[in-house]
């Protein structure tokens, strides 16, 4: 049994040792450290390598900027119109703001003085009041701040204008604000009295037979020049189909019109009973003002401006 237990006790000893084999250098010490050390450089090398990754991939590559430019300015191309609508529309509801102050401010007009206040009251004259404004002489431009409505339109005393009129030429009715006023129906007494005498007083509230289906105020415009290119200027009045005589319409006497559809086809127009409407170019009058945008909305007749 003794020498048994020494034959598996040499044959233990005879086994290698496969985890730590034996060293080819005196010592068997060097090894180790060396495995160490590649380790060591691997794990660096992979740092690196990681850190190369990491540094590319902070990037965009010419293609990825080209294509990113490509999707903005696509988007930007869908959104223009839409921005542009909106942009429209909110000048639109401003004037139509401002046309409502206005029909308020006629009104408070009216309840001081028995009626609407005059359109041109001393035009067959001196010539020198409108609605919205007063002038020293012909050829000066209206005060705004001097006009019979002034103490009813706010503080600053004058008419607001038009957001979407950009054109100021000087013009014989400039200080009107891009609003033209219903002259005739409203702004006059011309079908009771006249052209002359019914320009003293505007129409009293109770006078007007359909105030729902009368103008008040349109956003308005004249084309000055008969030839040639022509010019838009302010002007203070808002003219129905036909001119008047002897208290009615004359159906061979076409006036000159001065609606300005100038909110992307569409002017604003405030009626007597308040309402606010944007009417489409219905009835044209010549090539020219088709160009700018100038007509008249309804039927070709007076119903929508006259009185009665």
């Amino acid at each position: 049994m003794k020498k048994s237990s020494n034959v598996w006790k040499n044959r233990r000893q005879k086994v290698p040792n496969l985890a730590c084999p034996p060293s080819r250098h005196a010592g068997g010490s060097q090894p180790a450290p060396r495995r160490r050390a590649g380790l060591a450089g691997r794990q660096g090398l992979e740092k690196r390598a990681a850190g190369r990754v990491a540094l590319v991939s902070s990037g965009f590559t010419l293609i990825e900027l080209l294509v990113v430019v490509s999707i903005v300015g696509l988007l930007a191309a869908l959104l223009a119109p839409a921005l542009a609508g909106a942009r429209q529309a909110s000048l639109r509801a401003y004037c139509a703001s401002n046309l409502r102050q206005l029909a308020l401010a006629n009104y408070a007009y009216a309840t001081d003085h028995g009626s609407f206040v005059a359109a041109a009251p001393d035009i067959w004259g001196r010539n020198t009041m409108r609605w919205h404004g007063a002038r020293a002489a012909r050829n000066q431009r209206f005060v705004m701040a001097e006009g019979p409505l002034a103490p009813y339109v706010g503080e600053s005393g004058g008419i607001k204008e038009c957001p979407s009129f950009r054109i100021r030429e000087p013009g014989y009715e400039a200080g009107c604000g891009g609003y033209g006023y219903n002259v005739r129906g409203v702004g006059s007494q011309a079908y009771r009295h006249g052209l002359e005498r019914g320009a003293e007083r505007g129409m009293p509230p109770g006078g007007i037979a359909d105030p729902s289906r009368t103008v008040m105020f349109t956003d308005a415009a004249f084309l000055e020049g008969a030839q040639g290119r022509g010019r838009l200027i302010e002007y203070s009045f808002a003219e129905a189909y036909y001119h008047i005589a002897d208290n009615r319409p004359v159906e061979t006497y076409r006036a000159t019109p001065s609606i300005h559809f100038r909110h992307d086809g569409l002017a604003n127009v405030v009626w007597v009973d308040g309402r606010i409407s944007a009417e489409t170019l219905d009835v044209r009058f010549s090539a020219r003002h088709d160009a700018v945008g100038i007509g008249w909305f309804g039927p070709d007749d007076n119903s929508l401006f006259d009185p009665f």
